[in-house]
């Protein structure tokens, strides 16, 4: 049997054309935003906004904001020494201190989104994606600083209950002119 090039090109087409025409419609908003690990979040606006308030609680040193965010049993895994990790209390102190060392603090935001990590995972609940510039001016040099920041922070009945930060502090030395801290164990060799 011999097919001609016609035969097999025109039933061709015609699949792709088919194929090709439309897409399917969209799921229903209810199932478009499920997804069996992550989907967003339908507080979004709600989550953020405690993120928010508590982004202008610590630049402001305003200790009853900043208290009103932050969960009993709050828990932020830092990302600096001398400690990993801070609760409500460490919280408020070192935002105290900062404000004694630093004038003219901003935060500004630069994007955030608000994500449901489904029931059964370790991380379960909403989190607030936060990505922004935190700006100061250290009061001892008198020199401005700006760094980038990430706050990943998890929000329940309106509080932030757990959350991670970060940014990079050796660029705020570098800013300023001052030298860094040194490393903890720097200079220390290991027995063996």
């Amino acid at each position: 049997m011999i097919y001609s090039n016609s035969a097999i090109a025109v039933p061709l087409l015609a699949m792709l054309f088919v194929a090709c025409t439309e897409p399917a419609p969209c799921p229903p908003p209810e199932e478009h935003f499920e997804h069996p690990v992550m989907s967003i979040s339908p507080d979004i606006d709600a989550n953020i906004a405690v993120v928010e308030g508590y982004m202008q609680g610590i630049v402001n040193a305003d200790e009853a904001a900043i208290r009103a965010a932050l969960a009993p049993g709050f828990y932020s895994n830092n990302t600096w020494l001398p400690a990993d990790s801070s609760d409500v209390d460490k919280i408020v102190k070192a935002w105290m201190k900062n404000d004694s060392t630093r004038s003219d603090q901003k935060i500004t935001k630069v994007v955030a989104s608000c994500t449901r990590v489904a029931e059964g995972n370790e991380y379960a609940g909403d989190w607030v994606h936060y990505w922004g510039r935190y700006s100061a001016t250290d009061n001892e040099t008198g020199k401005s600083y700006v760094v980038p920041l990430f706050f990943n922070t998890r929000v329940e009945n309106g509080q932030m209950t757990k959350a991670y930060a970060y940014y990079d502090r050796l660029s705020i030395f570098h800013q300023l002119g001052t030298t860094p801290p040194a490393a903890p164990g720097a200079g220390k060799m290991e027995k063996k």
